[in-house]
C-alpha cells in the first residue's frame, strides 16, 4: 500500500435547492474539500450560498469549479476559446463565488469543469493559459488538475501547489484521459465496481484504463461526481473503503 493520505472532493452547487437538499448536503458530510459551480454551467446563487455555509462548519475546504458559459449542456460542450475569453472565465467565476460565499469562508483551490477540463486535459496551449493566469493572479490557490494532464504539467512546470486528480466514477482511456460520457460505461454506477476501481489506484498507484493498461501516477485527490446516480451511497462506501485501507482523508490545505 503506497498511499495513506487522500483528499476525496465532489463538485457541489451545480443545481437547483431540492438536488442540494436530497445529495450535495448529505455530500459534504462524507467529502475533504468541495468544488463549488460558480453559475456558469449550472446552478443558483441560493445554493452556492448554503452550499460554501455548510463546507465551512463541517471543515470542507472550498474552491471554485470554473466552466465554460454553457447552462444548456451543463458545460459539457467543447467551445472554440481564445487568450482573453478564458481569462474572463476564471476572473468572473471566482469574482462570483468571492461574492456570494461569507467573508470568513476562504477559497483554497480552483478546477476546470467538463470541456474546458477535458480539453486543457488535452491541449497545452490551452492548459498554459490557464495555469499562466492563475500564477499572476492567484498564485495562492492550489490547482486541481487530472494526474497525467497538459494541465497537470502545466501547473506543476509554472510552480503551483498542484492536486493530482482521479475520478472514482468514470473510465480511462490508454492516454490517461476519461473515456467520453457517449461512450456506454464510460461512467460507472455499480456501487462494487467504483470501490473496486478506487481500491486498484490506490493499491497499484495507478490509473487502470479500460483496456486493463496500467498507467503509474502519483495522486492526490479522488473525485466522486455529485449528479452520478447513488452518488451519497457510493461516497459512504468510498469513506468505509479508505478507512479500512488505513487512508487518512484531509482537506487540500491539509495535504499540502
Amino acid at each position: 500500500m503506497s498511499v495513506n493520505k487522500i483528499n476525496f472532493n465532489s463538485d457541489l452547487a451545480e443545481r437547483d435547492l431540492s438536488f442540494y437538499q436530497a445529495i450535495d448536503l448529505p455530500l459534504i458530510s462524507h467529502i475533504d474539500s468541495a468544488n463549488i459551480g460558480c453559475l456558469y454551467h449550472g446552478g443558483i446563487e441560493e445554493v452556492i450560498k448554503k452550499a460554501t455555509q455548510e463546507c465551512f462548519h463541517q471543515g470542507v475546504s472550498i474552491g471554485a469549479h470554473f466552466s465554460f458559459l454553457d447552462k444548456d449542456n451543463f458545460g459539457r460542450t467543447m467551445m472554440n476559446w481564445n487568450k482573453d475569453l478564458i481569462h474572463s472565465l476564471i476572473k468572473e467565476q471566482i469574482s462570483i463565488l468571492s461574492n456570494l460565499k461569507d467573508p470568513q469562508i476562504s477559497i483554497t483551490h480552483l478546477k476546470a469543469h467538463g470541456a474546458l477540463n477535458n480539453m486543457a486535459c488535452k491541449d497545452p496551449e490551452l492548459a498554459q493559459v490557464i495555469v499562466s493566469y492563475v500564477k499572476q493572479n492567484h498564485p495562492q490557490l492550489i490547482i486541481m488538475a487530472p494526474a497525467l494532464s497538459e494541465l497537470a504539467k502545466a501547473s506543476e512546470s509554472a510552480g503551483l501547489v498542484t492536486a493530482l486528480e482521479v475520478f472514482a466514477d468514470r473510465t480511462y482511456e490508454d492516454d490517461a484521459t476519461l473515456t467520453p460520457r457517449s461512450i456506454e460505461g464510460s461512467l460507472i454506477t455499480d456501487l462494487d465496481q467504483v470501490k473496486n476501481n478506487v481500491k486498484k489506484m490506490i493499491e497499484e498507484k495507478s490509473i487502470i484504463s479500460r483496456s486493463g493498461k496500467k498507467l503509474p501516477t502519483t495522486f492526490h485527490s479522488i473525485c466522486l461526481h455529485s449528479d452520478t446516480p447513488k452518488s451519497v451511497e457510493i461516497s459512504n462506501q468510498i469513506c468505509k473503503l479508505l478507512h479500512s485501507m488505513g487512508v487518512q482523508k484531509l482537506t487540500l490545505p491539509e495535504l499540502f
